[in-house]
């Protein structure tokens, strides 16, 4: 009888591998789960990003300690490393990308699935982060709404690290036979030197290109890098122990990540120096090992601790591809439905890491069929041809809806003239409710509108903060004798399809001045880094300087306060933005050039993430996208700069009627889509302003020479 009891205690034994920390169960049950309430509840928790970065550490230390008890020696040592790699991350990770892309195609808009489809393809592959790197840092792309894949990031880097990894380790062991030295030493020794360079090049790449940085593998090797470290160091350097030394060092770790979680914001350049904080904090948790009846394993080895532990890579997988889906189905996305995707997200996790990380992996240790790298070649053909169909069909999709003048057309034939795009905010239209309606007809379609940008975006015409608006591209259009200048950011940008219509009415040349984010007002503006600072903030002299020498007629401007000025806030930017305007302004007009300031447009991104997917997402009622006047019209200290200098030559011109009527906004108007992402009008909406803008112009600035009789 004793003996059948007993039985079992030596199978549970076994459960857990030799060696076993729970405490690094415990780190990972903290990573994940700041993650996951950041992602659902950010405000509460703004640092708690910083949970892939303890991520990073784990992983470096653990990989490490592996590679140096059996360092490879052939390359068949490596490769059967990347396989068991393959049998414990892959099968779930592709079991997520299948299901999420299968949601795409059942819940989200059309207007998304051409995007998502080339990321399923990314994530599937694990260039995640290289391909969030290349397109997502984009301004122009911040509208976009973020994809189900976009947490593929981390994994990428991390599966890039263990691709290099154990081929470096391997390097430096044969170096060390080679050279006759301490192995141990000389992996140390080469891990110290990569730690080094990869943490000076993440300070050096977040201060220069901090989107990117962001999300490149280089500036992360420091973070595995430092887990790494911690186990070259040896078993002594952290055995387990009793000293108080150690348990004040693990305390130390603990509170370390916990104040990055609540202390550090998204608006903190990141992962240059800022990231050592919660790197080393994980970094000392594993090295102390504390052992001390007080130390911070009296929770992380908690039962609740190694639950989360246990299934934190499948939680992980899952949250994300719930938290941004879950929305298309649902019409509100508050706490009850929030808490309903967590548990959700709990249930599929540990479906997947009991069926799939447990026992697929055991179904292919065994399988004389299904090998490691059988799975790994047919589970990546049959994913990528499935996300590869679902984004030529997105493709498609988005093709067949290019021909913007036939959608506008046959939306023109169904509302009629008299209510036709801003025609519907008229008096002639007689029809209630047809600015946001308009008999449920969009043109263009919501998946073309998004691509429905003015021609200055095609021609590259904007000062950029990849340069730090060094390179400052200036575009022509016509040859009229009346010369104009067209200044500011993309809100001026926008303008350009209107603006060129009445170029070729009255015989003006354009020159276009442009930048993006960047408002030139001759004012530094805080940017990210300290380059982009100085040379967003040299702009509107260099403006200045070729409005003299080209000795233009007229200059239009427009400018989106996005970006506070150096020193203040968004709230306390008003006042230091609208004296900069005066001054560069009231230098434009002492060359003797007419000044028209556009008054900026509303803005959807108050309330909206991006108009043609709301309208997608709400084909059958587009009011859904609409917004409040006090909300979406933003203050504008260039038309406050205007006020303030009652010069005749400098006016200014406000087109919001056109967009809004008795309070409200509109992102679908008379039939047309209004916006191509969360801010900037569409071309198409632009360009049927042009009349309207022309007449309030010429009334404005009543200049013969600027608009001359017919």
């Amino acid at each position: 009888m004793s003996s059948n009891q007993d039985l079992p205690l030596p199978v549970k034994q076994d459960l857990k591998p030799k060696g076993f920390r729970a405490d690094i169960q415990g780190l990972r049950a903290i990573a994940v789960g700041i993650v996951v309430l950041y992602h659902f509840w950010g405000h509460y928790l703004p640092g708690g990003f910083v949970g892939v970065d303890v991520f990073f550490v784990i992983s470096g230390f653990l990989i490490t300690s592996h590679l140096i008890s059996k360092p490879p020696k052939t390359f068949l040592d490596v490769a059967q490393f990347w396989m068991r790699r393959v049998k414990r991350l892959i099968p779930a990770s592709f079991l997520v990308i299948l299901c999420s892309v299968a949601g795409i195609w059942i819940f989200a808009p059309q207007t998304l699935w051409q995007d998502w489809g080339l990321q399923a393809i990314a994530a599937t592959f694990y260039f995640q982060n290289w391909f969030l790197a290349l397109t997502k840092v984009d301004y122009l792309a911040e509208g976009d709404a973020p994809s189900p894949f976009q947490h593929f990031w981390s994994l990428s880097a991390e599966e890039q690290f263990y691709f290099v990894w154990p081929v470096l380790i391997g390097l430096l062991v044969l170096a060390a036979l080679k050279c006759k030295k301490n192995p141990k030493a000389i992996i140390l020794g080469g891990i110290g030197a990569i730690f080094l360079v990869s943490f000076a090049y993440s300070m050096y790449a977040t201060a220069t290109d901090p989107g990117a940085a962001y999300f490149s593998t280089f500036t992360r090797v420091w973070e595995f890098s430092a887990g790494a470290l911690v186990a070259a160091l040896g078993a002594k350097a952290h055995a387990a122990t009793t000293d108080r030394l150690a348990l004040v060092g693990s305390w130390g770790g603990i509170l370390a990540i916990a104040f990055s979680a609540v202390m550090f914001s998204g608006q903190m350049p990141f992962p240059g120096y800022i990231a050592a904080i919660p790197v080393f904090g994980t970094a000392l948790v594993l090295l102390c090992n504390s052992m001390h009846k007080y130390s911070p394993k009296i929770f992380l080895g908690t039962k609740l601790f190694q639950f989360f532990g246990d299934n934190s890579y499948a939680i992980y997988l899952w949250h994300w591809p719930l938290l941004v889906l879950v929305p298309f189905m649902v019409d509100d996305f508050k706490w009850p439905q929030k808490f309903a995707a967590l548990a959700f997200t709990l249930v599929l996790a540990v479906a997947t890491q009991k069926l799939v990380e447990v026992r697929f992996k055991k179904f292919i240790d065994t399988s004389a069929i299904l090998s490691a790298p059988r799975f790994l070649a047919a589970g990546s053909l049959v994913l990528a041809l499935f996300a590869g169909a679902f984004y030529m069909t997105s493709t498609q999709v988005t093709e067949d809806a290019q021909d913007i003048n036939k959608s506008l057309a046959q939306v023109e034939k169904t509302v009629g003239d008299e209510c036709f795009g801003a025609s519907a905010l008229s008096d002639s239209c007689n029809k209630p409710d047809a600015a946001q309606t308009a008999d449920q007809q969009v043109a263009p379609a919501p998946v073309a509108a998004k691509t429905d940008k003015p021609v200055v975006y095609k021609n590259d015409c904007f000062a950029s903060q990849t340069t730090d608006f060094q390179d400052r591209p200036v575009c022509h259009y016509g040859k009229g004798e009346i010369k104009v200048a067209l200044v500011g950011n993309s809100h001026a940008g926008q303008w350009f399809p209107a603006l060129n219509t009445l170029a070729q009415e009255h015989g003006w040349q354009i020159d276009t001045y442009l930048a993006n984010r960047c408002a030139i007002m001759g004012e530094e503006q805080k940017f990210d880094d300290q380059a982009s600072v100085e040379g967003c903030g040299d702009l509107g002299g260099w403006v200045t300087d070729q409005i003299k020498k080209e000795d233009y007629d007229l200059v239009i401007t427009s400018n989106r306060q996005s970006v506070p000025v150096s020193g203040h806030s968004m709230e306390s930017s008003q006042d230091p933005a609208t004296d900069a305007y005066e001054k560069l302004m009231g230098d434009w007009a002492d060359t003797g050039a007419e000044v028209a300031v556009i008054h900026d447009t509303s803005w959807p991104g108050a309330t909206l993430d991006n108009v043609p997917d709301c309208v997608a997402k709400n084909s059958s009622d587009p009011d859904e996208c609409s917004g409040d006047a006090d909300e979406w019209i933003p203050q504008d200290p260039q038309v406050d700069a205007v006020k303030s200098l009652d010069d005749p030559d400098i006016v200014q011109v406000n087109m919001n009627d056109q967009l809004c009527e008795d309070g409200a906004c509109y992102s679908v108007i008379g039939g047309i889509v209004a916006y191509w992402d969360h801010s900037h009008l569409s071309a198409t909406y632009a360009q049927s302003l042009s009349e309207t803008l022309g007449a309030r112009m010429e009334k404005a600035l009543d200049s013969d020479k600027l608009f001359p009789a017919a």
